[in-house]
């Protein structure tokens, strides 16, 4: 399915991006990319009665979507265009790619807050990534059933290392009681641990909450039977910020001896892994 103000867009992007002031390149981009949000509006309402058709187009439109911010970062790389595209490619596209753009950022780029804290998330999923050992941490506040160090109340401070390295593999995962993608993908995670609870795995849940209530509420509405962790620092968790999680649901796999074996794990990909683990 053609999507011509896509088209359009880049076409106008490419063009404002020669000879234009960087206020004028972004204004051009911010219609541009009304125009095609506006259009895929208009196209999801229009086919909101044929499931298999809408998701074509979904699917479809994703992959232009991405084109669209990609060249528009990368031609606009001294200008708060870049910094907005690659906003929207949040989740999108992959670390390498953002990376090559930011690397060709100037100084005075570099310094601007939402870059600065992108480049903060590649860093730090650099130095914990695949294949990596686990990085510990401490936190106040622990929840949960299936305590490793007893008695667990008693303690002000609660290390990662008390559950993580312990002989068990274990999903850490990174989630809100406000998040609702991972409140959908709670049952699939749940189903995982009921599974192979007891044949060597182990969960760590790691919430994004500021609200202790909404959290404890969340975990027991959801029969969560496992070890719950929260700074209560919301966005700002300072364990998010360690690993590079800036955006949730989000997973870590970390093996027995504590090395991390995969990287936002989601959905079915859970259980296969774990049934190639613990077969």
């Amino acid at each position: 399915m053609k999507l011509r103000t896509i088209v359009f867009a880049i076409a106008a992007l490419t063009i404002v991006a020669c000879g234009q002031t960087a206020e004028e390149k972004v204004k051009a981009f911010e219609e541009a990319h009304a125009a095609m949000m506006q259009e895929f509006q208009t196209m999801m309402d229009s086919l909101s009665t044929d499931q298999e058709k809408a998701q074509a187009y979904y699917e479809d439109f994703v992959e232009k979507y991405i084109d669209f911010n990609l060249e528009a970062a990368k031609k606009n790389v001294d200008n708060q265009v870049a910094v907005m595209a690659l906003g929207n490619l949040m989740g999108l596209i992959d670390d390498a790619q953002v990376d090559e753009i930011i690397s060709k950022m100037s100084p005075e780029m570099l310094q601007d807050e939402k870059v600065a804290y992108m480049k903060a998330g590649l860093d730090a999923r650099k130095a914990t990534a695949e294949g990596m050992p686990f990085v510990d941490f401490t936190v106040e506040h622990v929840y949960g059933y299936d305590r490793s160090v007893d008695p667990q109340p008693l303690k002000k401070e609660v290390k990662f290392s008390d559950y993580v390295g312990k002989g068990k593999y274990v999903l850490v995962d990174f989630w809100a009681s406000w998040c609702a993608p991972c409140r959908a993908e709670m049952p699939t995670v749940k189903a995982a641990f009921d599974k192979y609870s007891k044949k060597g795995f182990g969960i760590v849940g790691i919430s994004l909450d500021n609200d202790e209530n909404a959290w404890k509420k969340s975990i027991k509405d959801m029969n969560m039977t496992w070890t719950h962790m929260s700074d209560l620092k919301g966005v700002d968790c300072k364990v998010a910020l360690l690993y590079g999680i800036q955006s949730i649901p989000y997973t870590l796999l970390i093996d027995q001896e504590g090395t991390i074996l995969a990287r936002n794990i989601r959905g079915e990909a859970i259980e296969k892994k774990l049934e190639e683990l613990l077969k």
